[in-house]
């Protein structure tokens, strides 16, 4: 009974089909085409949007509490993630200054960013030629009417229905394959921006918070270094008090011959 449902169902696509003409044929195929595509993409967004970074358990709390490796060892759960790659570019970069990781994580954003955008241009396509294959299919329908009432005038409406159907199915095709295809893409692309987004603004923070991190220590041997150097000072005042001490001494002594001479 399923063998016969299945067989009496694809004969009816396939009844369509023929029935749309030429025009169909294409429509359907660039319809699927882009649909692979819009598939492809959302795994792929999925996949970059990685684990939670503010909420319960995230990134900052795991960082706050248990400290870098524990926070990173979280996010290499899911190691596509956008902000994982811009955070690992700041680890990694991190010994050679602010400029080497601005610069690295300038590069794995434009990589990023290409990579997601990649197949987008192509949906968008799909979905705004499938309208007007419809329209061409339309077109065509009328082209075979026209012919057919020439050849055989009005008298058969059975032979008419051929042309007009070939135009109904076709722009209905066209317009069925598109509309979803481009809510779909326009949801697709306003996330794809929010994760970039989010990801840029948390990899910057956490840029901040490292060598803000990295900072407080030199500062802390600054500190000791301008204590240091001030014994110097304290010594040389030591040395001038110890300087001072002949200059007594001379003159208990010039006190001492002048008594001599008196007596």
């Amino acid at each position: 009974m399923e063998t016969v449902n299945q067989i009496s169902v694809i004969e009816a696509a396939m009844a369509i089909v023929f029935r749309g003409g030429w025009v169909l044929a294409p429509i359907f195929i660039l319809g699927w085409f882009g649909w692979f595509l819009m598939i492809e993409r959302y795994g792929y967004y999925f996949m970059l949007r990685g684990g939670n970074i503010n909420g319960l358990g995230g990134f900052w709390r795991t960082l706050k509490k248990n400290g870098e490796d524990a926070a990173f060892r979280k996010l290499e759960r899911r190691r596509y993630g956008y902000f994982y790659a811009l955070a690992s570019d700041v680890r990694r970069y991190r010994d050679q200054g602010p400029v080497a990781v601005r610069n690295a994580m300038e590069e794995t954003r434009h990589r990023i960013s290409v990579s997601l955008s990649r197949s987008l241009r192509t949906i968008s396509t799909c979905a705004a030629i499938a309208p007007m294959l419809g329209l061409l299919g339309t077109v065509s329908g009328m082209v075979h009417t026209f012919e057919t009432i020439q050849l055989f005038g009005f008298g058969n409406p059975v032979l008419l229905a051929d042309g007009i159907s070939e135009a109904l199915l076709t722009t209905q095709a066209g317009l069925l394959m598109a509309f979803p295809l481009m809510l779909a893409y326009n949801f697709l692309s306003s996330r794809v921006e929010n994760v970039e987004k989010q990801a840029w603004s948390e990899a910057l923070k956490y840029e901040s918070y490292v060598f803000s991190a990295d900072e407080s220590h030199p500062g802390v041997n600054n500190a000791t270094e301008s204590s240091s150097q001030s014994h110097p000072g304290v010594n040389n005042a030591t040395e001038g008090s110890s300087q001072s001490h002949p200059g007594v001494s001379e003159t208990s002594d010039g006190i001492h011959s002048e008594n001599s001479e008196v007596k």
